[in-house]
C-alpha cells in the first residue's frame, strides 16, 4: 500500500515538474517572439552576440532540460536524486517564468509608458515634399550659383551618452539654422538606448532649441531601436499624419522637383530588410524620374573604412550584408548617391557608378583609426565631428563635408543623369 502510495506521489511529482517546465519555456519563448518583433533585435544578436543574451534566447532550454533528465531517473534512480532535480526543476522553472514575464513586460511598457514633451518642429511630410528657401547670396569660392536646393545630412549624436560631444553637437545645430538649408537630415542613432524616454527628451529639447524652423527628418538607428525604442521614436519623428508612401513609419521616399530621396531601414543591416521593404524599394527605384539623381538615406553604410569589434570580432566596414542583399539594387538603378551613419567617421567612397557618403559625425564618441581602408575610399576623416551639406544643380551633386562649426574640409562634385 505504501509503495502504491510513493508512485501516484511520485507521478505527481513527475507532473508538476513537466507542466513547471513547459510553463517557463512557453513564457520564455513569448519574451523571445515579441523581442525579436521588435526593430533592430535581429541586428543586436547578430552584431553584439553578448553571453547576456544568449542567455535570454535559451533560458526556457534548462527547466525543460532537467525536467527531462528527472523523467530518466524517475524509476531507477534513488529517491534523493529524484528529489533534488524535482525542486531544482521547480526553482529554475520559477525563476526563468519569472524572468521572461519581468522582460516582456519591460519592453511592452517602458517605451509606451515613457513621456515626452514634443516641441514644435518642422517634420517633413512626403506629401509636401520640401521647398527651396530665398537663399541670400554667398561671397564664397565653394560655389558662386544658387542651387536647386541644398540638403544637410549628419548621424549618430548619441543624446544620453556621456561619451557623446555635447558641444559639437550644439555647435553643428547652430550652424545648420544659419546655413540656409533647404532641409536637415538625421540618419540614425539619435539616442545611446531607444527605450530611455529622457534620452529622446533631450534631443527634442536641443533640436526645438536650435532648429524649430529647418524642415527635419529622421532616420531608425540601431541605438534607437534598442529594447522597444522604436515606439519613442514614432512618437518623436513620426507621428501618424505624416503619411508615408511606404506604409511604414521606417522607410519612405520623397519625389522632389530637384530629385528622389529614398530612405531604408537599415539599422544594423538586413535583418529588417524583408521582401516587403524589398519590393518596395524596387518599385521605388524602378518609377524614379531617370533625369533627376536619386539619393538613398540609410542608417547602417554600405561601403566604408573601419575596424574589427575587439570585443566579438565583428567586421564594422565594408558591410557584408548591405552589399551583397541591396547594394546591387542600388547599382541597377543607378542611384546617385548614398549617404550614411553608423561608423563614427566622415568618409566618401565610390563604387560601380554609385558615390558613397559616411556621416557618423554629429557628436557620438569617434571610432578609432581604421584598420581597414576600403578600396572604395576616396577620403576620409577620423575623429572629426560635422555634416555633410549637398547642393543640387541641374548637371551635378555639390557635396561638401563640413566640420562642427561649418568650415569646408573636403569638395566633391558627382555629376548627374541628364537624359
Amino acid at each position: 500500500m505504501n509503495h502504491h502510495n510513493d508512485m501516484i506521489a511520485a507521478s505527481r511529482q513527475l507532473r508538476i515538474t513537466f507542466a513547471t517546465a513547459l510553463i517557463a519555456g512557453f513564457l520564455s519563448l513569448v519574451f523571445n517572439l515579441y523581442h525579436f518583433s521588435l526593430q533592430g533585435t535581429g541586428g543586436l544578436y547578430t552584431w553584439h552576440p553578448l553571453p547576456i543574451l544568449t542567455g535570454m534566447l535559451f533560458m526556457g532550454l534548462v527547466p525543460l532540460g532537467i525536467a527531462i533528465l528527472y523523467f530518466f531517473v524517475f524509476r531507477v534512480g534513488p529517491v534523493w536524486l529524484r528529489t533534488a532535480l524535482h525542486w531544482l526543476s521547480l526553482l529554475i522553472s520559477a525563476m526563468v517564468s519569472l524572468v521572461s514575464v519581468a522582460l516582456l513586460v519591460y519592453l511592452i511598457f517602458v517605451p509606451r509608458l515613457g513621456k515626452l514633451e514634443i516641441p514644435q518642429l518642422s517634420l517633413i511630410n512626403p506629401e509636401k515634399g520640401i521647398e527651396p528657401i530665398a537663399r541670400i547670396a554667398e561671397s564664397s569660392a565653394e560655389e558662386t550659383a544658387s542651387p536647386l536646393l541644398r540638403l544637410s545630412f549628419t548621424s549618430d549624436p548619441h543624446w544620453g551618452a556621456e561619451t557623446s560631444n555635447a558641444e559639437a553637437r550644439t555647435s553643428i545645430l547652430k550652424n545648420i539654422a544659419r546655413h540656409q538649408t533647404d532641409a536637415f537630415f538625421m540618419l540614425g542613432d539619435t539616442v545611446e538606448t531607444g527605450n530611455v524616454a529622457s534620452m529622446w527628451q533631450a534631443a527634442l529639447t536641443d533640436l526645438g532649441t536650435h532648429i524649430p524652423q529647418v524642415p527635419l527628418r529622421v532616420l531608425l538607428g540601431n541605438h534607437d531601436a534598442l529594447f522597444g525604442g522604436q515606439y519613442l521614436y514614432t512618437r518623436a519623428f513620426a507621428p501618424r499624419e505624416i503619411m508615408d508612401d511606404s506604409g511604414s513609419p521606417f522607410y519612405w521616399s520623397l519625389n522632389l522637383k530637384a530629385a528622389t530621396i529614398v530612405a531604408i531601414n537599415l539599422p544594423w543591416g538586413t535583418e529588417n530588410f524583408g521582401n516587403r521593404q524589398r519590393r518596395w524599394l524596387e518599385k521605388t527605384l524602378a518609377a524614379a524620374d531617370s533625369t533627376k539623381p536619386i539619393i538613398v538615406l540609410s542608417h547602417s553604410y554600405f561601403y566604408a573604412s573601419g575596424y574589427d569589434d575587439p570585443a566579438n570580432k565583428s567586421p564594422w566596414y565594408d558591410h557584408y550584408q548591405n552589399l551583397a542583399k541591396v547594394a546591387p539594387l542600388l547599382e541597377q538603378y543607378k542611384v546617385t548617391l548614398v549617404i550614411s551613419g553608423h561608423n563614427h567617421y566622415q568618409e566618401l567612397l565610390f563604387h560601380n557608378g554609385v558615390t558613397y557618403a559616411l556621416v557618423g559625425s554629429m557628436g557620438g564618441i569617434p571610432d578609432p583609426k581604421p584598420a581597414y581602408v576600403s578600396p572604395a575610399s576616396q577620403w576620409i576623416a577620423v575623429g572629426q565631428f560635422g555634416w555633410l551639406d549637398v547642393d543640387l544643380f541641374k548637371d551635378r551633386l555639390h557635396l561638401v563635408f563640413r566640420n562642427e562649426n561649418g568650415v569646408p574640409q573636403y569638395i566633391w562634385d558627382v555629376q548627374t543623369r541628364t537624359n
